[in-house]
């Protein structure tokens, strides 16, 4: 896929798109946004095109620098990434590299060091590559990906241009995964479900414990109109100990996303939610939230979690009596 086609839908990204085409990239990019919008691709195309040795549109995939790219055999890109069981990309993850940029290309082509997770990098190795960032050689790009942009130092964020990458609008997630051969009613779940990422409705598409576990949340909590169905729900949910911190998470999901619906007027278009459901208010709702958050908390202290999902039911069976009056 070509820079274009891959800007396509992206005020920003089609502005990094002209400013390649016109000659005019900046030397250091940093990428930000919610997980799964992109940021990771796009910098991986951008990195690909500026090395890319065809004429026309880039990156071409087809010339010898775009096969290496792909084979990872390029020797003009850098990936740091944490040393063996770290987790953090150190001082030393990046000296060696920092170090090779400052002498000339053995080529002469342009080089580009791509920084995913870039929140990674400590303090002390930002501050190692400030140095460069702040001289940066002839022919040198660097790309920086976060998804915590406040991870970045102020001095990193200051002498880059900064891309904030916003969700994807619903149209387009719902033509890409049509286009990728979803059925149309699952698309449309995917596409209310993925709060505007795509990434994250490509692998809610893909994991089948997932829906699997998302039945189980319709069938439980979702399910209680009265206290009097709460023992049953608990039956479904106490052997579930080890998915429970993935159950809430759904939960979650399932309640923000009734909250939008609502606050665009459009209650449960699809019908995705329990009949029962379709009267509940926002405020009924912001309380469920907090109660899920307590629940949440609660498992951190290490309540059990039968006694915890029951309470949490115990609540969202309450607040179903008040708008089922």
């Amino acid at each position: 896929m070509t820079l274009r086609a891959n800007a396509a839908g992206s005020d920003m990204l089609l502005a990094i798109w002209r400013e390649f085409e016109s000659g005019k990239l900046a030397h250091a990019y940093l990428f930000t946004g919610e997980k799964g919008v992109g940021k990771k691709t796009f910098s991986n195309v951008l990195a690909k095109a500026i090395l890319c040795q065809a004429e026309g549109d880039k990156p071409c995939g087809n010339c010898r620098s775009c096969k290496r790219f792909e084979s990872k055999t390029h020797g003009n890109v850098y990936y740091p990434v944490p040393q063996a069981k770290k987790t953090i990309i150190g001082v030393e993850d990046l000296r060696n590299i920092l170090d090779e940029l400052s002498r000339a290309s053995l080529d002469g082509g342009r080089r580009v060091i791509v920084i995913h997770n870039a929140e990674k990098m400590t303090p002390a190795s930002q501050n190692c590559l400030l140095k460069t960032l702040e001289e940066a050689p002839e022919g040198v790009f660097f790309l920086l990906v976060t998804d915590m942009e406040r991870a970045i130092l102020p001095t990193i964020r200051s002498r880059c241009r900064v891309v904030r990458i916003s969700p994807w609008h619903p149209d387009r997630i719902l033509r890409t995964l049509t286009e990728k051969g979803v059925s149309q009613s699952r698309a449309r779940e995917l596409t209310d479900l993925c709060e505007g990422s795509i990434g994250k409705a490509l692998q809610m598409l893909d994991d089948e414990g997932y829906w699997t576990d998302r039945e189980l949340v319709r069938k439980t909590f979702l399910n209680v109109k009265r206290v009097a169905d709460v023992p049953a729900a608990s039956q479904l949910l106490k052997d579930k100990k080890d998915d429970a911190d993935r159950l809430l998470q759904i939960l979650e999901q399932e309640l923000r996303l009734f909250i939008s619906q609502i606050a665009q007027n459009s209650r449960d278009e699809h019908g995705f939610f329990p009949e029962q459901w379709k009267a509940a208010d926002v405020q009924s709702l912001c309380r469920i939230q907090d109660a899920v958050l307590k629940c949440k908390q609660y498992r951190l202290s290490n309540v059990g979690w039968a006694a915890n999902a029951e309470n949490l039911m115990m609540k969202i069976a309450e607040e179903a009596r008040k708008w089922q009056q």
